[in-house]
């Protein structure tokens, strides 16, 4: 049966992860031509072959004389008035050499006419399909093949065809033959690394959020991040939290202890592919597979050929090597040392990998609570790049290792020598929080500091959402207080005491989705009393207020200093634990009083 349209478009979307949100079919084309819209944004044009298999397996190509030439005539013009990229598309899910895999035509639509005998999407002539080698085998992730008719055809695993479509130059206006994608294999010329690509942003490279706790440090940077890299892109940024015991090694990189197997399952003779190939067609019986040569002189032994056979490897025996299948068998562990980069190191390559590309783009590493682990110590050497110039590349060089230099050998390709000297290109960015206020920080030392951008974010700031957001409190509900109110208002009693303000709190010092109800104004009561005591006035009596706690919890009486005498105080006078002035500061509002029976 016929491999379909709707077959290779489930495939695609399985092995793009692709929903219906990001596709817009283009009209005339019977849904086979696709705008597909990237998470950075970009839109691109897909147009989709279901390859055509024969079942002897003589036979594989793009119908592009009998199937889809109108349509595919009508995304290509599309593509060309928009100037958008185009990708003709091949997949066949159903055959099991082509599974994960997908083809694309690196030719313009004149060439496929002339080779196909179609002329405006109409058969004009005699004409040939595009054949993909019978004998070819898919194994690596990016591979560009040549058909006997000359046409490229770019081979590409699902896991890297992001990378095919952003980093391949195919706009529908250039001339074929000159363009380039750096996930080309050592066959071809890599481009050269470029530390300064020109990316322009109004962001900063190096930038630190800070303030008092709950002003939305971690809230700000991740929605200026979707402006930096894109909503939803998942791809281009990493989120590390500092702690006490973080270093270098988990920062950067370092050898490791690592499983290896010694699987001596596999499959060990690499020039026996036609054999591979056969063994593994289901649409051929044991006979048809014992009977024709797998390769040249070399056949399946009749008493060891089964369908599912495998591992198996080519051996000699009797009057003809023939091909033997090994018993499975538990394969040996051993420890073996490899270099695992960090967080860094793994944005840094992928920001150096795209700064080799036309369509240059920006890289995110995301700190959380930088100063809670020794920064001197876990940036090293690497502090140095930190100081970059007016166009955000790092003004001054480093020696790289001998271990960084492998390892962006093996990344990027070239001599470990070519990475003797290294620097933080301008489209990579390093943002951090940080939170002054916390106990047992490590301090940073001026220079450390001088190389970043440190933004303030106050505590007042970014209110507007929990503004007139109120809850009932004390035990007979009759306290409407705003939290607003009690947050500034224990704020300015805390100034008065002269505590720093790095002590108080943020408006979202009690989380967002709990000072901010979904519908209404009223915050749900439970939620908001347990939260309370756990964090906020657990907070003011271990550390904020912790010298002045018969102050703050004047309404406490004898009991200022017992944490659980506070919080079942709260249960029962809500807001009345606080010091006199707070309360009235709050705005108070008595709800639904009670009235005296005898009245």
């Amino acid at each position: 049966m016929a491999y379909t349209v709707s077959q290779a478009a489930d495939a695609l979307n399985e092995y793009m992860l692709l929903d219906e949100s990001q596709k817009e079919y283009i009209s005339e084309t019977k849904n086979r031509g696709i705008v597909l819209t990237l998470k950075n944004g970009e839109k691109i044009v897909l147009f989709l072959y279901p390859l055509v298999h024969k079942q002897d397996n003589t036979k594989n190509y793009f119908d592009t004389r009998d199937s889809g030439a109108f349509e595919r005539s009508v995304a290509w013009n599309y593509a060309l008035k928009q100037e958008m990229k185009y990708f003709c598309l091949g997949l066949n899910s159903s055959v099991e050499k082509y599974q994960n895999y997908i083809f694309s035509l690196e030719s313009n639509e004149k060439i496929i006419e002339e080779i196909s005998g179609t002329k405006e999407g109409k058969r004009n002539g005699p004409g040939n399909q595009i054949i993909i080698p019978n004998n070819y085998i898919p194994t690596l992730p990016f591979e560009r093949i040549t058909n006997k008719l000359g046409i490229k055809i770019a081979v590409v695993h699902k896991d890297k065809i992001y990378d095919y479509i952003s980093m391949y130059d195919n706009r529908a206006s250039l001339d074929a033959e000159t363009r380039k994608t750096d996930l080309e294999d050592a066959h071809d010329e890599e481009r050269s690394i470029n530390f300064n690509t020109g990316y322009q942003s109004d962001f900063e490279r190096n930038r630190i959020l800070f303030g008092a706790p709950g002003t939305g440090k971690s809230y700000t940077i991740n929605k200026q991040a979707k402006e930096l890299i894109g909503e939803g892109n998942e791809n281009d940024y990493e989120r590390v939290t500092f702690h006490p015991d973080y270093s270098y090694a988990n920062f950067v990189g370092t050898y490791k202890p690592v499983m290896v197997s010694d699987d001596n399952n596999a499959y060990v003779d690499d020039d026996k592919a036609k054999a591979f190939s056969i063994l593994t067609d289901k649409t051929k019986t044991t006979q048809e597979k014992i009977e024709r040569p797998l390769s040249p002189g070399v056949f399946a032994d009749e008493s060891l050929v089964a369908e599912d056979s495998l591992p198996y490897q080519i051996q000699n025996g009797g009057d003809r090597p023939y091909v033997k299948f090994l018993s499975p068998k538990k394969s040996k562990k051993d420890i073996s040392y490899e270099y695992v980069p960090g967080p860094f190191m793994r944005m840094y390559v992928k920001a150096l990998k795209n700064s080799r590309t036309d369509h240059i783009r920006p890289f995110l590493l995301i700190i959380e609570e930088i100063n809670r682990a020794n920064v001197a110590s876990v940036f090293g050497d690497i502090f140095q790049l930190l100081d970059r110039d007016e166009n955000g590349v790092s003004e001054y060089p480093i020696q790289a290792s001998e271990d960084i230099k492998k390892y962006l050998c093996s990344e990027l390709g070239g001599s470990p020598e070519d990475y003797s000297k290294i620097r933080i290109p301008d489209n990579m960015f390093i943002w951090a929080t940080m939170n002054s206020a916390d106990q047992g920080v490590f301090p940073m030392d001026t220079a450390f500091k001088r190389r970043w951008d440190f933004t303030y974010l106050g505590i007042n700031e970014s209110d507007e959402q929990i503004r007139g957001k109120y809850v009932c409190l004390g035990k007979d509900e009759s306290q409407k207080v705003e939290w607003n109110k009690l947050r500034k208002a224990i704020n300015d009693f805390l100034a008065n005491q002269k505590i720093n303000e790095d002590k108080q709190l943020g408006p979202y010092f009690i989380s967002k989705n709990i000072v901010v109800p979904e519908n209404g104004d009223e915050i749900d009561r439970e939620k908001f009393i347990r939260v309370f005591k756990n964090k906020v006035i657990m907070y003011l009596f271990e550390d904020a207020a912790k010298q002045k706690r018969s102050k703050l919890f004047g309404g406490c009486a004898q009991n200022a200093n017992r944490y659980s005498e506070i919080c079942r105080e709260f249960d029962d006078k809500g807001i009345n634990i606080f010091d006199a002035d707070i309360i009235a500061q709050t705005g108070l509002e008595i709800i639904n009083e009670k009235v005296d029976e005898n009245e």
